[in-house]
């Protein structure tokens, strides 16, 4: 007993011997939603004496931690260092983010080793750091149609831009092409040169933009790894980065049966947008559309494109939602973006050899049906809709948006 006592005094006294080193983190303030982003831990060593250590700290939920190939030190239970004396180390990890949002990076935890061996002593850093995840932009358009960014170039720059279409002033001739709109016919420079010709007109500037972002139910759904949301938010962004070329002003609106934020037209400033969207939350609620399209049409006086990313299958939601954007189309020029459940439309056009699959392949039937049919009374109802795939949503709003400024519908 007394051999005992004896060793837990020195091992007591041992790590009562040990030094504690700081440790500080370097985290990046903004990343992308699934994209691989690099976080930094700096380990000092004020001491004259080399100390052995394992390092690890808190991280949100919703952060993946990536290992390093050939790395068999896992985190969670401490990656091992060894400080020389009065020195710093940095160890690196990286992370990928699963939800957008403000993710939380919390305490440093340490466990150093005691001179003699006997004892690990431990310390814990605080430490609070904030990683803001927004929309991933450039993963969407990985392996997708390049034709937004052709849109970009057509019209980059702060630079007065000229586009063809039917906006309100005119700038030039040339001669018909197939798929041109008859209205923008020159009759009498057609006469003239004894060939069609038609009219080119600069895309109007200075426009207001609406951004409206259903974050109900319908939204929360994860398609392709992310929410439905994030697709819409990740177009808004693109959206706006156009807007700023054009000169419009971009305003936005985000709700589910409350109104979570409004914000009026201003220039556009996606990075602005940005911070709003990555604070967007979604609810398993319905969309409460009649007091959203209120609120638009008190706070938003002035005629606006408002774009609006939903999705449509219940019925009275449905109903709701198509009453709204017609009454608001009296004064504003909508349009819907709905975004697609590829994963239903499979379901409904599965073979179905069991009653149970048919049952399944009957009610995803009825939904798909339920959808077109609601686009449908959108499109009789004068009301502009782009039906899309989640990953094509990002390409195909971009194009909309450019053909209402080249056409002047706004």
């Amino acid at each position: 007993m007394a051999a005992d006592a004896i060793i837990l005094l020195v091992a007591w006294l041992d790590g009562r011997r040990t030094p504690l080193p700081s440790a500080s983190r370097l985290v990046p303030r903004i990343a992308a939603l699934g994209e691989v982003t690099e976080v930094s831990i700096d380990v000092v060593n004020p001491t004259r004496r080399a100390l052995s250590l394992r390092l690890t700290d808190d991280l949100d939920p919703s952060l993946r931690r990536l290992p390093h190939p050939g790395d068999t030190d896992e985190w969670e239970d401490g990656v091992r260092l060894h400080l020389p004396a009065d020195s710093t180390i940095r160890c690196s990890y990286e992370v990928r983010p699963r939800t957008r949002g403000f993710l939380a990076l919390g305490a440093i935890h340490l466990r150093t080793r005691s001179p003699w061996g006997f004892a690990w002593r431990r310390s814990t850093i605080e430490a609070a750091d904030t990683l803001q995840v927004q929309p991933g932009i450039r993963r969407l358009l990985r392996d997708r149609s390049g034709h937004a960014l052709r849109w970009g170039l057509r019209t980059a720059g702060a630079r007065r831009s000229r586009q063809w279409g039917e906006g309100r002033e005119f700038e030039s001739l040339r001669d018909y092409a197939e798929g041109d709109d008859p209205r923008i016919i020159d009759w009498k420079a057609s006469a003239r040169r004894r060939r069609f010709v038609v009219r080119n007109y600069e895309a109007e500037r200075s426009q207001n933009i609406v951004l409206a972002i259903d974050a109900g139910r319908h939204m929360r759904e994860r398609l392709e790894d992310r929410e439905r949301v994030d697709f819409a938010l990740a177009a808004g962004m693109m959206l706006a980065t156009r807007a700023r070329n054009f000169g419009d002003r971009i305003g936005a609106m985000v709700f589910d049966d409350r109104i979570r934020h409004v914000s009026p037209p201003r220039r556009a400033d996606p990075g602005a947008l940005a911070r709003i969207f990555a604070g967007v939350e979604t609810r398993p609620v319905e969309p409460n559309y009649p007091l959203a399209f209120a609120t638009l049409a008190r706070t938003f006086r002035k005629r606006a494109l408002v774009i609006l990313f939903c999705d449509v299958i219940d019925e009275a939601v449905s109903k709701a939602l198509v009453t709204s954007l017609t009454r608001i189309g009296r004064a504003h020029l909508p349009l819907a973006v709905a975004i697609r459940n590829l994963a239903l439309e499979k379901a409904a056009a599965r073979p179905a050899p069991t009653p149970s699959e048919a049952f399944h392949r009957a009610a995803a039937e009825e939904l798909v049906q339920a959808r077109a049919t609601t686009l449908q009374v959108m499109r009789q109802s004068g009301i502009l809709v782009v039906d899309t795939p989640p990953g094509d949503a990002l390409v195909r709003t971009l194009d909309k948006y450019v053909e209402i400024k080249e056409r002047g519908l706004l």
